[in-house]
């Protein structure tokens, strides 16, 4: 088995297509609000609030991305990578928050319901389905490969199903005129915002917390590269996200008897291994001959960690 040994290149986003977004959420924040302050419609203040949020979350994304064409230089030596885990983790943060908040006041609301102008909440909110809609279509397929991104795409489509619901609780208003149709609608989409929004705060939490990809079985990476010929032992083993997509993983690689003239073939084929297997494109390996005083697998870290050989 012969590889090269390479990195990775990260995935990206039309900064243009994010642009263009960030200024037709915005244009259409003030009309919403305006209009469902004027009809008295909760669940459309709501959602202009939640698009309000949306366009904070876009412009977030926006210098997240350029953030992260950074290059790395002496202070920052993996670049500014980690500038969109930071966003995606406040992205999360505002989700609940608002919706907690528009949750709350739906429940206020219930208690004491007050008169609403259906035509003029349907109008708006079916609008508003149309903008959350193309800005999320423009944002899917960054999604798949940036938490990041992927916070604001979740905002964008919390929009459109809430834009959805207001549509839905107009025209139930305007057919029989049960006002509790409003705020029962706001709390509806405000849990299922609330349930969306913690996955991405949970995966946002993880990679700040160093905590191995998701989705890669470490055991089963170890028995592979144990596999590999030449390969003695793994052991003094981290494996991390930098970003979204981009896996490191440092070790310490014991090196077989009769195998040390060939160290470096072995590092580049366990390096190939860890890439083309396990998406994991940045590792560092340090190699040995003969037996390390630490041979745990996951070694602790502590203030003076050193090894010597």
């Amino acid at each position: 088995m012969a590889h090269d040994c390479g990195h990775h290149d990260a995935h990206g986003l039309s900064t243009t297509k994010l642009s263009l977004s960030i200024l037709l959420t915005f244009s259409f924040v003030l009309i919403e609000c305006l209009v469902g302050w004027k009809v008295g419609s909760l669940a459309l203040i709501s959602d202009g609030i939640h698009n309000f949020t949306d366009g904070v979350a876009l412009i977030l994304s926006w210098y997240g991305i350029r953030a992260a064409l950074k290059p790395a230089n002496p202070r920052n030596t993996f670049g500014q990578q980690r500038v969109s885990i930071l966003i995606a983790l406040f992205n999360s943060i505002t989700l609940l928050l608002s919706s907690g908040y528009i949750v709350y006041e739906a429940i206020t609301r219930l208690r004491n319901p007050e008169p609403i102008q259906s035509l003029p909440m349907i109008l708006v909110a079916s609008v508003a389905v149309v903008v959350n809609l193309l800005v999320a279509f423009w944002l899917h397929r960054g999604s798949l490969h940036d938490i990041n991104i992927r916070s604001a795409y979740v905002h964008m489509i919390g929009d459109a199903l809430f834009s959805v619901g207001v549509v839905v609780a107009g025209v139930i208003i305007y057919k029989t005129g049960w006002l509790p149709a409003d705020p029962l609608i706001a709390i509806l989409i405000g849990i299922y915002i609330i349930h969306s929004s913690w996955g991405i705060l949970r995966e946002a939490t993880h990679i700040l917390l160093e905590g191995a990809p998701k989705g890669l079985d470490v055991p089963q990476m170890i028995a592979a590269v144990r596999a590999v010929s030449g390969v003695g032992d793994i052991h003094d083993l981290h494996v991390w996200t930098i970003s979204d997509g981009m896996h490191a993983l440092s070790c310490h690689l014991r090196v077989e008897e009769g195998y040390g003239a060939e160290a470096k073939q072995v590092v580049c084929e366990v390096k190939a291994l860890l890439a083309l297997d396990f998406e994991v494109t940045h590792s560092t390996i340090e190699t040995e001959c003969d037996e390390c005083p630490n041979t745990s697998l996951y070694c602790s870290l502590e203030r003076r960690h050193t090894h010597s050989h």
